[in-house]
């Protein structure tokens, strides 16, 4: 009853601030800090992080497993079921067996945990897409549904497959470039609302044109088993 009412009081708490986390903090790892950008959006997911950061806007469908997973970045789509930092070696191969009763209360020990999953900034990764662990997935990237990710995703790369191998870029490389280098992420909601999103050309040019715009300031909160709090700003790494 007492864990019921503080994941209650905790999404209530995050819902005035302009956040959403559908899965209870009690829910969370023991130890684990999920740090977010107002904005973002987390349905009803699976978890298994150390420490994960979230940028603003972004948005994970429930279902979806945040398993060794430390960074996604800001305007980013994840669909329902993806599986974000899977295990590559879970089972140790080289032992007389391959089943965990071996380490489990036994003197044994066995860790194969690798690096954690890192995503950039506006990324769509379709539905029960697989991450596994290690891999960096660049800004501006699409993984499509059901592809199995082994290795990194080059910037604003379309990939597919199983495993996933790139199908096309969504921009020439001379713009994809520019896009990267004016890191329009950074930029307010109203001000990028206002420029031409559907024409990237047209939009960058509008971006030299008035340099002047600020960099956006988002609220950014930090939630564990212990709480939600609010954070200084520029303490949230998905920011980067």
């Amino acid at each position: 009853m007492i864990k019921a009412f503080k994941a209650a009081r905790c999404k209530r708490w995050l819902r005035q601030r302009g956040f959403k986390l559908g899965a209870a903090i009690h829910e969370l790892p023991k130890e684990a800090v999920l740090r977010l950008e107002e904005g973002a959006s987390i349905g009803e997911v699976q978890t298994a992080f150390t420490a994960l950061s979230i940028g603003a806007m972004t948005y994970v469908r429930s279902k979806s497993e945040l398993l060794n997973v430390s960074l996604i970045g800001r305007f980013c789509s994840i669909g329902n079921a993806v599986v974000i930092g899977q295990e590559r070696a879970g089972h140790p191969l080289s032992w007389v067996s391959s089943h965990p009763f071996q380490y489990t209360g036994t003197t044994l020990q066995y860790s194969a945990s690798g690096q954690p999953v890192e995503i950039g900034h506006d990324v769509w990764i379709g539905r029960e897409a697989l991450i596994m662990e290690g891999v960096k997935v660049s800004t501006g990237s699409v993984i499509a549904a059901r592809s199995l990710v082994t290795e990194d995703v080059p910037p604003y790369a379309i990939v597919a497959g199983t495993p996933a191998r790139v199908v096309r870029f969504r921009h020439a490389p001379e713009l994809i470039v520019r896009l990267l280098d004016c890191a329009w992420w950074e930029l307010p909601i109203d001000v990028l609302q206002r420029l031409p999103l559907d024409e990237p050309e047209h939009f960058l040019s509008m971006l030299v044109e008035s340099p002047q715009h600020k960099t956006a300031i988002y609220k950014q909160v930090e939630i564990s088993r212990h709480g939600c709090r609010e954070l200084p700003v520029g303490a949230c790494r998905a920011s980067e």
